[in-house]
C-alpha cells in the first residue's frame, strides 16, 4: 500500500484529555511536567528563519538526544519518558545556523523538580500537544483564537502524506490509526493561524 492512503482508512476518534501548560516567548525553551507522570514535554521555539536541532545533554557533557534538522518549522515538542534518565541535571539546546541557546533543569526519581524560569514564561500559551502511543497518534490543540486549523503528515523526505482542514472551534482533539505506515520517521504539523507546531516521530 502506497504512503499516500495510509491515512484514507484511519479512523479520527473524539479524546476527553486536554493539556495545558505554561508558554514560552520567541527563542526559548520549555521543559514542563506532563500531568502526574514520569513524562515531560519539551518544546523550543526558534525566532530565526533558519534549519534548527534540538539536543539534550547531560551534565558530563553525553548527549541524550538529538532532533534531526528541523526545517521549515518554528516549534518542536516531543514527549520523553524520564524512566530511561538518571537522577541528575541535565540542559536542553537549541541549536540553529547564527544561534544558540539552552534551558536547565534537574531530574530526581524521574520526575522534573526544577525547570528554570519555566512558570515566569508566560508571554504566551502552548496549546498544542502530541502523543504516539503504539500506534495511535493523539493529537490535542486549545484553539483559544478560534483561527482556521489544518493537520498534516509528512515522511522523512518531506513527501506529504495527509492533510486535512479543521473547522475554527475553540477546540481539536483527534486520534489516527498510523498502523499502515511502513516503518520510518515522520512528522506532523499542526496549524492555527499563523502558529505552527510539529511533532517528530517513528513507526
Amino acid at each position: 500500500m502506497k504512503k499516500g492512503n495510509f491515512i484514507n482508512r484511519a479512523l479520527a476518534l473524539a479524546v476527553v484529555a486536554f493539556v495545558s501548560v505554561a508558554g514560552f516567548a520567541k527563542g526559548n525553551i520549555l521543559i514542563h511536567p506532563y500531568l502526574k507522570t514520569s513524562y515531560a514535554i519539551v518544546s523550543a521555539q526558534h525566532a530565526l528563519i533558519e534549519p534548527f536541532k534540538v539536543k539534550i545533554v547531560a551534565d558530563n557533557g553525553e548527549t541524550l538526544y538529538e532532533s534531526p534538522r528541523i526545517k521549515n518549522e518554528a516549534n518542536f515538542q516531543k514527549l520523553f519518558d524520564l524512566e530511561s534518565f538518571n537522577d541528575g541535571d541535565y540542559k536542553v539546546v537549541l541549536i540553529g545556523k547564527k544561534s544558540k541557546s539552552e534551558e536547565r533543569f534537574s531530574i530526581i526519581d524521574h520526575k522534573i523538580v526544577k525547570a528554570a524560569d519555566s512558570e515566569a514564561k508566560t508571554a504566551s500559551t502552548l496549546d498544542t500537544f502530541f502523543r504516539k502511543v503504539d500506534n495511535r497518534l493523539f493529537v490535542s490543540h486549545l484553539n483559544f483564537n478560534n483561527q482556521p486549523m489544518s493537520l498534516s503528515i509528512y515522511d522523512d523526505e518531506s513527501n506529504k502524506l495527509f492533510t486535512t482542514n479543521l473547522e475554527a472551534t475553540s477546540s481539536y482533539s483527534g486520534m489516527f490509526d498510523i498502523s499502515e505506515l511502513p516503518v520510518g520517521e515522520y512528522c506532523v504539523n499542526f496549524q492555527s493561524g499563523e502558529k505552527s507546531y510539529s511533532y517528530e516521530f517513528e513507526k
